[in-house]
């Protein structure tokens, strides 16, 4: 009797505990936009490339960092829970670190900027992004449904370089980062897209992102997230990790004298995004990035020239005004 009474205990608390052990509480998450909304961040690139076996060369390292204040307004917000947002850059300041000494841009402080005719040129075209809008269109889970106004900023970027041949050099660099489809990879690795049902924490979902240019080809960037963890009750906080994987799905055109060609080696990355569950936004936003390539072109004797070149990222975002 004594052991079929224990027995029956035995189970009686299994079964209370099942019962009263609760499962792990899910999540929707949402990009929640109201209109008048004004969200201010603060997001910097900071990179660093290494160059290698170049032949008659040392090895080079250069680095750069740039860091951009952008105001996001939100100018109404459609029943389907769409938001129709205008994005201006407000400041913009460049580090760059080279063999031949640093060079400084900032646009909120130009006497900070470089004497150096190279800053000097690029604070012009820098400071012709400040103010410009972009118009997007982000729906719920953060699809970019619609961008537009790039066109319209590198047209300003342009008429600042004028006769200038520096800035004119240069403004073929940001015609790579403003243009519309540059400006969508770069709100898509922003405001990541979010599932499409509720999670718990351990719960995945995947992503993907298209990169690059004509210069470096098409890379495609295969994401996982993961939800860590949900912390508050009346103002939870989602912690979300990120693994990516980097594969070049279309190598770079050549063309011209040099015939340049790229081949991506083992290229990755990981993140943390923290997003706020109850007012739907991100707080914060890191990733880092590591792509190593081997890059071969032909030299201006018409020689082969192969070299290495490591390329090290990290971007972040942080919510500054609310």
């Amino acid at each position: 009797m004594h052991q079929r009474f224990g027995r029956r205990a035995a189970v009686a608390a299994i079964v209370l505990f099942t019962i009263a052990a609760p499962a792990a509480a899910q999540v929707t998450l949402r990009y929640k936009w109201n209109k008048g909304d004004v969200l201010g961040y603060r997001v910097t690139l900071h990179t660093t490339s290494e160059v290698s076996g170049v032949p008659g060369r040392e090895d080079a390292k250069t680095e750069q960092t740039i860091t951009q204040q952008i105001t996001l307004t939100v100018d109404g917000v459609a029943a389907s829970g769409a938001a129709s947002v205008h994005e201006t850059v407000t400041a913009i300041r460049s580090e760059l670190t080279s063999p031949n000494g640093p060079i400084v841009v900032d646009t909120a402080a130009p006497s900070q900027t470089s004497q150096d005719p190279i800053a000097q040129s690029m604070a012009k075209l820098l400071t012709a992004v400040i103010g410009q809008p972009i118009l997007i269109v982000f729906t719920p889970d953060g699809s970019v449904r619609s961008i537009e106004g790039g066109s319209r900023l590198l047209e300003r970027v342009v008429a600042a370089a004028g006769a200038d041949r520096d800035a004119a050099m240069a403004s073929q660099a940001l015609t790579a980062i403003y243009s519309d489809e540059a400006l969508r990879s770069m709100l898509e690795q922003s405001f990541p897209r979010l599932p499409p049902q509720p999670v718990k924490p351990g719960d995945t979902w995947s992503g993907q992102l298209a990169l690059g240019n004509q210069a470096v080809g098409r890379i495609a960037a295969d994401l996982t997230f993961t939800l860590k963890s949900v912390e508050g009750a009346d103002a939870q906080r989602a912690t979300i990790s990120a693994a990516m994987k980097l594969t070049q799905a279309v190598k770079p055109a050549a063309g011209g004298a040099t015939r340049v060609s790229l081949a991506l080696g083992d290229s990755h990355g990981d993140g943390q995004l923290v997003f706020d569950v109850t007012r739907g936004r991100i707080i914060s936003n890191a990733m880092r990035t590591e792509m190593p390539s081997t890059v071969s072109m032909i030299g201006p004797e018409g020689t082969p020239v192969t070299f290495k070149n490591r390329v090290r990222t990290t971007a972040t975002m942080e919510l500054v005004t609310k």
